[in-house]
């Protein structure tokens, strides 16, 4: 018996270093001895397929006039194209706001309702309305750049594509002020953990298929839209990807159709991640046949890249009583690979205190202690949210999250 901690330990350090170190490496391996499949563009994208964009709005008043006319400025030539906002019960003036921004186009419609409902609900009632063939998921706080529709909607000429996500960039302040754009490792496009979560779904998209898709700039045939998502669903923009592929159509990453969105507030960063979490073991249970072998390929992707990931705070968790015992109870070598473990883990706690501390230096030097303190808070907050899953505390609807400010 004295030998099932060191067991553990040796089970958990090798799923850990597969889903963080392995996979990415094997992943790149693959991507570059498979091509990507060459995709229609320019004129023959799609066959001029209808276009419809769906997004919800709760109190968006000072955003959604620009969203409505930036959708606008985006519209595709030489197809049909409608616009639907759907404004969730706001208690500001968003539904006024966009009723203005939508007078003398008749394409766009602003549906506002009684109600809140959630963001779900009010997306199925708009692709209930909404007659288009393609549909462009959207927030009314994200603005596509010049010619981002065009290059999203271009591969839907080859029939196997069921959807197209674009790339989300996140700025310090308005997504119009381009100069703003800032390179930090706390979630901006350029910080060193979205580059590497990028160049894993470009490298996803080319062996198979994208996992899931980004709310903020998304794709797909109206036909592959999974009309009973629940109203409670949390992650929704990737469930309804991942529905996608479930079907048998593929989901590509697209990374010249950008859309640009402000950085959230950093003190509300710890909420929106915790809700995520909470998301991710809901979406498990939804996309769970996507994990079938008859995926081949993108069941592999998503048993390590998401689920392995999302159970490693449970990993790192079980990994210090099972190093404590090994250390008390275990052979000459699981003794030295308890301590071993023991003295990462502190080591681990000490580069967060750093971190924490150095958070706001542009030294180099902080650097790492600030990589620490993300991907250690990144899986606190996950791991929060699976508490917050298995106590049944999920909803459909929660608080807008307010955005960066630089002159906080």
């Amino acid at each position: 018996m004295n030998e099932i901690p060191e067991i553990v330990m040796v089970v958990l350090l090798a799923v850990m270093g597969y889903a963080w170190v392995v996979f990415p490496v094997v992943l790149g391996w693959v991507a570059g001895k498979r091509k990507k499949e060459s995709v229609a563009v320019g004129g023959v994208d799609g066959a001029g397929l209808s276009v419809g964009v769906v997004f919800s709005a709760y109190n968006e008043e000072a955003h959604i006039a620009e969203r409505i006319r930036n959708l606008l400025e985006e519209a595709p030539v030489g197809r049909a194209y409608e616009i639907h906002v759907g404004v969730d019960a706001s208690s500001d003036d968003t539904a006024g706001a966009a009723q203005r921004a939508a007078a003398g186009h008749s394409h766009v419609h602003v549906h506002a309702f009684g109600q809140r409902r959630g963001k779900v609900a009010v997306i199925k009632d708009l692709v209930a309305r909404c007659q288009a063939e393609l549909l462009v998921f959207t927030d009314a706080n994200t603005f596509f750049e010049r010619g981002a529709m065009r290059t999203l909607l271009a591969h839907f000429g080859e029939p196997g594509i069921g959807g197209v996500c674009g790339r989300l960039a996140l700025v310090a302040k308005r997504p119009t002020e381009r100069a703003l754009r800032v390179e930090t490792d706390a979630g901006t496009d350029e910080g060193f953990y979205w580059r590497w979560e990028t160049a894993l779904k470009i490298r996803e998209s080319a062996v198979d298929s994208c996992l899931g898709a980004n709310g903020a700039i998304f794709a797909m045939r109206r036909e592959l839209f999974w009309r009973d998502i629940p109203d409670n669903t949390m992650v929704d923009d990737f469930v309804i990807g991942m529905k996608v592929r479930e079907q048998g159509a593929r989901v590509l990453y697209e990374p010249g159709a950008v859309a640009v969105e402000e950085l959230p507030h950093v003190r509300h960063e710890w909420g929106r991640r915790v809700r995520i979490g909470a998301g991710d073991y809901q979406a498990l249970v939804f996309c769970r046949r996507c994990l079938l072998p008859r995926h081949g390929r993108f069941a592999w992707c998503f048993w390590s890249h998401k689920v392995l990931r999302w159970f490693t705070p449970h990993a790192a968790l079980l990994l210090i009583p099972c190093a404590a015992m090994a250390l008390v109870v275990g052979s000459p070598w699981g003794r030295v690979l308890g301590a071993l473990c023991l003295a990462g883990l502190a080591a681990t706690g000490v580069f967060v205190l750093l971190g924490v501390m150095v958070r706001d230096s542009t030294s180099r030097l902080a650097r790492l202690p600030a990589l620490c303190l993300h991907f250690v808070s990144m899986q606190a907050a996950l791991f929060a949210g699976f508490l917050r899953y298995v106590s049944g505390d999920l909803t459909g609807a929660w608080k807008r999250t307010p955005r960066s400010d630089i002159s906080d």
